[in-house]
């Protein structure tokens, strides 16, 4: 059977409900941006919909919770989806952990181009262009186990280019496409594909990332199909604040200077090579030298975000400087260790508490009187060898940055000689 060339997107996890986080405090220039960005990115999806000329929009789940996002998430979908009516357009949409069918309000008519599919078992639909059936659209949406049976799912007998829509399935890892021509899955922040024969599996991602975990570009996925049935999968960005995280290499000799001005040079390239989009910005400094433990919250970090956000924070659109950390090992001479002063002492109890697990940090004898039973004394805990690593790392540093050694001087003097 010859195939007709479609288009279709595929977006999920547009999660209305959940404004970008990832701030200590976001500054009045965003805070209307972060409100409005969940909403900003999915009217980009059903604009790449229409501008696409697409035959039809597909929900792989957590569209919306209508609970916690309220009666503005209901006129706002309502109005997008009549967009689409309004040119001919379904919209096949599979809830998930969130937004299961029941939770939509039954006094909010959803218009009748939208297909919301049942819990517990796959139905079916036949996708038309001009009268003429041109594929199938099976889905179903997750249950309170979350999980969707992948046996349902089969090709259509006539040959008909088959598509599955679910919050993810059941089926093995690599086995997920085995069932359809082409299975839209939702349930993952990050896109990907997870199979590709004999039938393709991909998770569009989130149309807007929320915070520092999820950086780079999100968007929504254009699948194009051509007459021969092969598909051709397109990333359209929607997003209108993008996390980024970037590394910058330090040497001992590299001032504090120096670094702000490679940090200003490195902003001014992020925001040529993400035009239109506010950037949010975690800077991981690595390598060697008195830098690597100056930059601390509280001490050289603070000043150096300071005058970058004052510099980039405050533009339109912005590009925001979140964080700057370095979790490089301390970097000190050598010969500190066994000097009998204040730092040699400082360094050599923290390598004891380095090269032996065995001994404890009783961190909860510094909680507040009364706090013991508290919830929040779980900080006090150290849940990993990890933890504690980085641990005993931050607290060394910041010992050495209080005690206001000259390391800056021992170092380049140390670096001289070696040359």
């Amino acid at each position: 059977m010859a195939q007709t060339p479609l288009r279709l997107v595929h977006a999920s996890d547009l999660h209305l409900e959940r404004p970008p986080f990832g701030l200590d405090k976001v500054p009045p220039a965003l805070r209307d941006i972060f409100v409005e960005a969940p909403y900003q990115a999915a009217e980009q999806v059903f604009e790449t919909v229409l501008s696409e000329g697409a035959d039809a929009l597909l929900l792989a789940g957590d569209v919306v919770d209508v609970a916690r996002a309220g009666p503005p998430s209901i006129v706002f979908l309502i109005e997008q989806f009549s967009r689409l009516a309004d040119r001919g357009i379904p919209v096949f949409w599979a809830g998930g952990s969130i937004d299961p069918p029941h939770s939509w309000p039954p006094s909010a008519t959803l218009p009748e181009n939208v297909h919301l599919f049942p819990v517990g078992h796959v139905e079916s639909f036949e996708l038309r262009r001009k009268g003429h059936v041109v594929a199938r659209i099976q889905g179903t949406s997750a249950g309170q186990s979350q999980v969707v049976e992948a046996g349902q799912f089969h090709r259509d007998r006539e040959g008909l280019f088959t598509v599955g829509v679910a919050y993810g399935t059941d089926a093995l890892p690599g086995r997920e496409g085995d069932r359809v021509h082409y299975m839209a899955l939702g349930g993952r922040h990050q896109p990907g594909t997870v199979d590709c024969e004999p039938g393709i599996a991909h998770y569009s991602g989130t149309p807007q990332g929320r915070g520092p975990r999820e950086i780079g570009p999100h968007g929504c996925t254009l699948v194009q199909i051509d007459e021969t049935g092969h598909v051709q999968n397109q990333f359209i960005a929607t997003d209108t604040v993008r996390w980024l995280e970037e590394t910058v290499e330090i040497t001992a000799s590299t001032r504090s200077e120096e670094l702000e001005k490679r940090l200003e040079t490195s902003l001014e390239k992020l925001q040529a090579r993400h035009p239109g989009v506010e950037l949010l910005i975690c800077w991981r400094v690595c390598g060697v030298g008195p830098l690597v433990h100056r930059l601390r919250a509280g001490g050289l970090a603070d000043e150096i975000i300071d005058r970058l956000r004052r510099t980039y924070g405050e533009r339109s659109p912005a590009a925001y400087t979140a964080t700057i950390e370095s979790d490089s090992p301390l970097s000190v001479p050598a010969e500190w260790y066994d000097e009998q002063t204040v730092v040699g002492d400082l360094l050599r109890e923290f390598n004891q508490f380095e090269k032996d697990e065995s001994l404890a940090l009783e961190l909860s004898r510094f909680l507040p009187a009364g706090m013991e039973k508290d919830p929040l004394a779980g900080i006090a805990e150290i849940s990993s060898p990890e933890v504690r690593n980085c641990l005993l790392q931050s607290a060394v540093k910041l010992g050495v940055d209080l005690i206001d050694v000259p390391v800056d001087e021992a170092l380049q003097q140390q670096a001289e000689e070696a040359a």
